[in-house]
């Protein structure tokens, strides 16, 4: 079953993901994170660690809602976090948005916390018992099977209270009985999946009030309602302490018992388990820094004191009521651990040197571990990539030095001038090709004021209006002759100037120029004179015809004569 998702159009290739995750279960392709299944815990810092929301959870709302619009019988499973959310006035409020939008039974699953705490009292009375680790957070459970198989024994095979709970429910009011459990964990939909108790459904505290606010429902505006079985006893069950508080065991700190809460403290107490420097008798491990109240999906923005506090506050303010529940709770508790160890491919030490030679680290002092890419080390990061995990690409100095190297070669070998002034126009950056046009020196310009080297009029207009500005500009002391393109970057305050030398390209056209001019005044004087000579011709022949006219008119005259 997939739990959680991506979203590949929100995703930004930032790596925080990858940062967050304990277990570096997150992949990386072509810029887009996706989650492993094989090696997530399902501890949901994913999902709250990415700033785009591109990560979430599979919802199963839409099963609920059919269950709702079939008319079933529905009993939900409420943990005892819901003591600690701030979405509503009081808790009560919840419960009654529940029962408005149809469910028929609403029960804490705390009321089963009490049975599980009581079988962790029993294994611990056994004597010559070795360390116990508690196996109600399922993140714990996963974590323990994949990453720390040797320590499987330590697990008590007991079920969570979530699991206890629901074969209760189902023995009790029978299979045809649907089973909803809500709570703050993302990882309670994998182990609904998983071991299969009879949860038809599993929801978190945000996506029940998301699904009230769609069907209209304001639980601020109902009045307050209880479950149908509610204990007092477990209540503090999802607090650090809260298995050996609900045992009975008084929480003081003891050699023998150690409660931690958070995945780097689980990851260190395991670590220091499996190296056998310490030897308690039992461990209660909440993946969630302070207990389940920390859930991921408990919702609100509250910090940890606060929704003790909270929880605190409900869980001795309301007592519950005797519920009239005789239900026997002779149900089996006991749950299986397997061990499922990653197998994942291992690179030698040749294939973990070429990988790392792809992004410039040729030895151990090459290797940065600045945390960038999301992983601890250099060589972890390799790792994973041999694995299909991570990118090359993912190496943030290498990456930024080898963008700064195609900048600077394509800056250097550029055949137009490239100054960069900032807003006291003093010049940050500029190129060889600026340095010849305008006599600068090939170093240390850098910081000096810009009118030392050029008119700085049109870099200031830039500045004023933050608008693209061409210009054409002559520079006649160096016989100069520009076309300057300059642009704003509001961001960093700085404007470029890509400045062209077309001094030879106008050379070349006023030589052009010139030359038209000069065959423009040679055909005129040719026109001119063949004008002239033309009218010239024409005199000639007028007067020629004319004397020809005369001469003709006098034959004619003497021909007329002779007649008579």
């Amino acid at each position: 079953m997939k739990t959680i998702k991506t979203s590949k159009a929100r995703c930004r290739d930032c790596y925080k993901c990858i940062r967050h995750c304990p277990v570096k279960a997150i992949g990386l392709k072509d810029g887009q994170a996706w989650v492993s299944e094989e090696k997530c815990v399902f501890c949901g810092q994913c999902i709250k660690a990415c700033p785009q929301n591109a990560k979430s959870t599979v919802s199963q709302v839409d099963i609920f809602h059919r269950m709702l619009e079939e008319g079933h019988q529905i009993t939900v499973s409420i943990a005892p976090s819901y003591l600690a959310t701030s979405y509503y006035d009081t808790p009560w409020q919840l419960i009654a948005g529940l029962y408005r939008i149809g469910v028929t039974r609403v029960e804490e699953t705390a009321v089963a916390a009490e049975r599980v705490a009581a079988c962790y009292a029993q294994q611990l009375k056994q004597p010559g018992r070795q360390t116990v680790i508690s196996s109600c957070c399922p993140v714990i459970v996963d974590l323990i099977e994949k990453y720390y198989p040797d320590l499987l024994e330590c697990l008590p095979g007991i079920a969570s209270p979530m699991a206890v709970h629901a074969r209760q429910i189902k023995q009790s009011a029978g299979p045809e009985m649907k089973v909803v459990f809500v709570g703050p964990c993302y990882a309670k939909k994998a182990e609904a999946f998983k071991e299969e108790d009879g949860i038809d459904c599993v929801l978190t505290f945000q996506e029940v009030t998301d699904y009230l606010t769609t069907r209209g429902i304001s639980c601020h505006t109902l009045e307050d309602r209880f479950p149908d079985a509610m204990t007092s006893h477990a209540r503090l069950f999802p607090l650090h302490q809260g298995i050996l508080h609900t045992a009975g065991w008084e929480p003081t700190l003891r050699r023998e018992m150690i409660t931690i809460s958070g995945m780097d403290e689980c990851m260190e107490t395991l670590d220091a388990l499996r190296e056998g420097t310490i030897r308690p008798r039992f461990v209660e491990a909440l993946a969630c820094k302070g207990g389940c109240i920390g859930g991921p999906a408990l919702g609100g923005n509250e910090k940890i004191p606060a929704r003790r506090e909270r929880l605190m506050y409900w869980a001795e303010s309301v007592q519950p009521k005797a519920s009239g529940d005789d239900r026997s709770w002779s149900i089996d508790a006991r749950r299986r651990h397997r061990a499922a160890p990653l197998k994942l491919p291992v690179p030698t030490e040749r294939e973990l040197a070429e990988i790392l030679a792809q992004t410039g680290k040729y030895s151990p002092e090459d290797e940065t571990n600045c945390g960038g890419c999301g992983y601890s080390s250099c060589r972890e990061k390799a790792i994973a990539v041999y694995q299909g995990l991570a990118e090359v690409e993912m190496c943030i100095p290498y990456m930024k030095n080898k963008a700064e190297s195609f900048s600077n070669v394509i800056v250097d070998t550029s055949v137009n001038g490239i100054i960069v002034a900032d807003a006291d126009l003093r010049i940050q950056k500029y190129n060889p090709t600026a340095a010849r046009l305008f006599r600068m020196p090939a170093h240390g310009a850098e910081g000096r004021k810009l009118e030392e080297y050029l008119d700085p009029v049109d870099f200031q207009t830039v500045f004023a209006s933050q608008k693209l500005s061409v210009v054409m500009r002559s520079y006649p002391q160096w016989g100069l002759y520009t076309r300057q393109v300059i642009y704003p970057l509001p961001k960093y305050n700085v404007v470029i100037g890509i400045i062209s030398d077309l001094t030879d390209e106008e050379a070349q056209k006023q030589k052009f120029a010139s030359m038209k001019r000069e065959a423009f005044e040679r055909a005129s004087k040719v026109i001119h004179e063949q004008m002239r000579i033309a009218q010239e011709i024409a005199g000639l022949l007028g007067e020629s015809t004319s004397e020809t006219k005369a001469t003709l008119l006098e034959l004619m005259e003497i021909m007329e004569g002779e007649s008579q």
